[in-house]
């Protein structure tokens, strides 16, 4: 309990630090952003600054053809079989999962430095940015949302569709807009940064960067969910339940009710799960868990000079 009540100190303390200029984050080139796994096994691991690694039976390599992607990646999706590529540099790609081959894009000036990614009911594919506010793609083209985005919905973190409504989690807090309708986004009622979103049993939750999880039902206000602190970097269904990880802890979260989890790492950033219902998790240092029920985690993969490389048992 006191680590964590000294990491939440930190952590609200840390805007203040570098709003001084006496702070700044350093950058974790083996941070684990995000996963993502195929219908017959293979992951993908995205890291920000090693690039991306794709892992099958011939074990963990990095994938790169002349140049991409970017080596900063944020954030993968796949679609049927597409993967899409954010990065923080170079753009969203796409690539054909059974050629290898990578889709031309036209890239969006401003639109190099991505958070966001995800596809709505309808099939267009959205795009958050740094700075830039959101894209979606046309006739494979990028294409801003706005031009001159307003500084509150600048930088978007997460974007998920619910209530036939886009719902954007930015750093200045929650937003929402008609789906199909005009580019026009009203502030919800969250006012917090939000980290990352996700639907889940007709529930709206935010993984916000320093209050916890947050919830959000039909026609109501959100509220926080009791146990959960600090950061959370990602949330991931797993049957039944929600799990929510971040610097602070790691939970599963039924009936809007949070229970910790103790598990083997302290630095839980990304989740995916397979077909197998195998749970995955990335984390700040460079390693891969997995786990068959959400409780018990075997330590599978890490990066080390050599890149990402296999645990050995």
């Amino acid at each position: 309990m006191l680590r964590k009540l000294l990491l939440l100190f930190m952590v609200m303390s840390l805007p203040l630090l570098v709003a001084a200029g006496e702070a700044k984050l350093p950058a974790y080139a083996t941070t684990i952003r995000s996963l993502a796994i195929e219908g017959n096994g293979r992951l993908w691991v995205a890291a920000f600054g090693k690039g991306l690694w794709q892992v099958d039976a011939a074990g963990p390599r990095r994938f790169e053809k002349d140049g991409q992607p970017f080596p900063m990646v944020n954030n993968l999706m796949l679609s049927d079989k597409k993967l899409y590529i954010a990065t923080a540099g170079g753009g969203c790609l796409r690539l054909d999962t059974t050629t290898l081959e990578f889709e031309p894009l036209t890239q969006a000036p401003g639109f190099e430095k991505l958070h966001a990614l995800m596809q709505a009911s309808d099939g267009r594919v959205f795009i958050g940015s740094v700075g830039s506010g959101t894209a979606v793609l046309n006739a494979d083209a990028w294409q801003p949302m706005k031009i001159d985005e307003s500084s509150q919905l600048a930088w978007v973190n997460s974007i998920v569709e619910w209530q036939n409504q886009l719902w954007l989690g930015t750093a200045t807090g929650l937003y929402r807009n008609v789906a199909s309708g005009t580019w026009r986004p009203q502030a919800a009622e969250l006012r917090r940064a939000v980290n990352c979103l996700l639907v889940h049993n007709g529930i709206l939750y935010a993984g916000t960067t320093d209050r916890g999880v947050f919830a959000i039902e039909a026609d109501g206000y959100p509220r926080q969910i009791n146990g959960t602190l600090g950061p959370v970097h990602f949330l991931q269904i797993y049957g039944d339940e929600l799990l929510a990880g971040g610097d602070l802890g790691f939970w599963s979260i039924k009936n809007v009710d949070a229970t910790e989890i103790a598990v083997p790492f302290n630095d839980a950033k990304c989740a995916a799960v397979d077909a197998k219902k195998i749970l995955y998790v990335g984390t700040v240092g460079g390693k891969i868990y997995k786990s068959d029920d959400g409780r018990d985690f075997i330590h599978t993969m890490s990066f080390t000079e050599n890149g990402l490389e296999e645990q050995k048992q």
